[in-house]
């Protein structure tokens, strides 16, 4: 059940971080400063993007004449999964990328904040259930896309394409497929345009998962597809 707030979600983050600080040891609160540093950091920076027409213009409206930030406007209506959903996904991986300690970190306290937030009663039942079960699936996956990217990038760079291709597409892409050292890729914006098998690592091939998106400019040599340059590799 979910009780009616008036507190800002400055004033929830505040909440929280005085109680985990007061069952804490202080290294391991550090942590949860740093990780709930970054998802304020994102709901000011790009919060807005999940607002209705009339709260964008209150937001607009506070922001100009009181200079006020997101999370001094808005309270916990704005706390659901589909914000924690894009700053794991999406915010941690281009905008952070940080350690693997760090993303281990990250995912590990937003788990601790969703059930906090759905004891407290300033989460829905029904919006709880989406974002604990989202952020234990982003929780294991966030560490290890940064790795994948990494690997990637150097296979890309030990392996550069000297033939000439016939084909090419610069997309994000959905993994639809994998097989050992070779991935299906699907045109994120094109659904149902398919290349593959694009070569990799075994390595590679054997972190990454199905349903993860890749965005790379991929080139086709022969029967088989190369990867000329990488980007990111989101969980998402």
């Amino acid at each position: 059940m979910k009780t009616e707030s008036t507190k800002t979600i400055q004033e929830i983050f505040e909440e929280f971080l005085t109680e985990q600080q007061s069952r804490l040891s202080p290294k391991t609160y550090s942590g949860y400063e740093e990780a709930m540093y970054y998802f304020r950091t994102y709901l000011d920076g790009y919060g807005h993007q999940h607002l209705k027409r009339e709260e964008r213009e209150r937001y607009e409206e506070s922001s100009d004449s009181e200079n006020k930030e997101f999370w001094e406007v808005f309270g916990s209506e704005h706390l659901g999964s589909s914000e924690i959903d894009d700053f794991l996904a999406d915010f941690m991986v281009k905008k952070i990328a940080g350690s693997r300690t760090v993303m281990e970190t990250t995912g590990r306290v937003m788990l601790k904040l969703v059930k906090w937030l759905h004891e407290k009663g300033y989460m829905a039942d029904e919006e709880y259930k989406k974002a604990s079960e989202s952020v234990k699936e982003l929780k294991a996956d966030l560490p290890v896309v940064g790795e994948v990217s990494d690997l990637i990038f150097d296979y890309v760079r030990e392996h550069p394409v000297e033939t000439r291709y016939t084909s090419d597409l610069d997309a994000y892409f959905d993994i639809v497929k994998i097989e050992p050292g070779k991935l299906w890729l699907e045109d994120y914006l094109e659904s149902g345009k398919t290349v593959g098998p694009v070569i990799v690592s075994e390595e590679i091939s054997s972190k990454c998962k199905v349903g993860w998106t890749v965005s790379m400019w991929a080139v086709k040599t022969g029967r088989v597809w190369r990867i000329l340059e990488t980007g990111y590799v989101l969980p998402r």
